[in-house]
């Protein structure tokens, strides 16, 4: 998977470029922030894309971001029914990822139907679809905050998040994980999770 391209830019608009680098040209199609920051860009500077490699039957398509967060976005969208690589481009062109979260979270199906493509159903499906995922990653974020290097607690917070990765409600996890703890102090991570497991 290439993850991300550093080149210079041969050619640029507002949903396709050309990023050279070792002399090989990589077309790319791109999103309105990632062509804002094309057009920021001094000339001759490398310039930086997070990318997806789109495989299809018949095309290889390189899709270029401006973040790592708008690419983890079209990434969720891909996952959708009936949201393909270009309508997810046209989504991020037409919301930037954190007012899309938003409008995730408020149900705000008004707000993702005035982006031109996205009908009401697809708009209803994003809703549907997302809100609970970005639920979860949250959940998955504030626990990972919590683990210290070092902490004397890090072993079962790490436990935890992998409870809860699975699926699982973070105080059933730490439920489980202190059940676990508490029959036997000196268990690695593996161990861990696999006997917290048996206790959710």
């Amino acid at each position: 998977m290439i993850e991300q391209i550093t080149g210079t830019i041969i050619h640029k608009s507002p949903t396709f470029c050309v990023l050279e680098n070792n002399g090989i040209g990589f077309g790319i199609h791109i999103t309105l922030n990632a062509f804002e920051l094309l057009d920021s860009s001094a000339a001759g500077e490398p310039v930086v894309l997070h990318t997806y490699l789109h495989v299809r039957e018949d095309a290889l398509q390189l899709y270029g971001f401006a973040s790592a967060e708008e690419k983890h976005f079209f990434k969720l969208l891909l996952g959708i029914s009936g949201v393909g690589p270009r309508l997810a481009q046209a989504i991020l062109s037409g919301m930037a990822p954190d007012r899309l979260r938003e409008a995730i979270q408020l149900e705000d199906v008004a707000s993702i139907t005035r982006i031109p493509g996205v009908g009401k159903k697809t708009a209803q499906r994003i809703v549907l679809e997302l809100k609970e995922k970005l639920k979860s990653e949250e959940k998955i974020e504030r626990i990972q905050e919590k683990i210290a290097p070092g902490s004397a607690n890090r072993q079962a917070m790490e436990a935890v998040l992998a409870l809860v990765a699975l699926g699982y409600k973070e105080n059933e996890a730490e439920k489980a994980v202190r059940v676990v703890l508490s029959r036997k102090n000196d268990v690695s991570l593996e161990e861990l999770i696999k006997e917290a497991l048996k206790e959710v």
